[in-house]
């Protein structure tokens, strides 16, 4: 389903009781879609970063999120490789305790990720990656089956915008549908992984 799809089952959902306007209602929409989408680092969301880079900085992707855990000799963290070597991600405010080389951390301030010495090569690693809000044409990223979430999602939500007390009685119901599809999101997403 397209977004404006999405938008017409949001209203047959709350049975014509919202007064949000077309965009109010793009706008709760793409809430709901991000909120689904930050809810868990989702395969569809998890894309591969290649860059060269000479100095101590790289500024990251438009779109990242976070870098996902790897395993280097057996062991599971974030890392981040420069041709054959690599870096362990550390936490920003611990970044003065790792003076010496074979570190980095992410700088979302700058929006860049760094490193505690000069490298230089191909920089490779996995992140997770947040979408673009939709307009009225675009479609969800992840599987249509799963986009009824979104206005089950949305018409919980509408009461707490309209007070509508008809609204009301049926929020926690979309709730519960929008969280039973979210589970079988999961589950789903949960198979993609190896």
């Amino acid at each position: 389903m397209v977004a404006q799809d999405i938008i017409k089952k949001f209203e047959l959902y709350v049975d014509d009781a919202t007064e949000l306007s077309s965009q109010e209602e793009l706008d709760l929409l793409n809430k709901k879609y991000q909120e689904v989408c930050s809810d868990r680092p989702w395969e569809f969301l998890k894309k591969g970063y290649s860059n060269s880079i000479n100095g101590t900085s790289i500024a990251l992707p438009d779109d990242f999120q976070y870098i996902l855990d790897t395993q280097v000799h057996g062991i599971v963290g974030r890392y981040v490789f420069v041709d054959e070597k690599y870096y362990q991600l550390v936490n920003f405010q611990d970044r003065s305790s790792y003076k010496n080389s074979g570190y980095c951390w992410v700088n979302l301030a700058d929006e860049t990720l760094e490193f505690s010495s000069s490298v230089s090569g191909t920089l490779t690693y996995d992140y997770v990656s947040f979408p673009e809000d939709l307009d009225a044409t675009d479609e969800p990223i992840f599987p249509a089956r799963y986009h009824h979430i979104l206005y089950h999602l949305m018409a919980s939500d509408d009461y707490a915008i309209q007070q509508f007390d008809k609204a009301k009685s049926y929020a926690r119901e979309n709730e519960q549908k929008a969280e039973k599809l979210l589970e079988q999101m999961a589950i789903w997403n949960a198979s993609l992984q190896v």
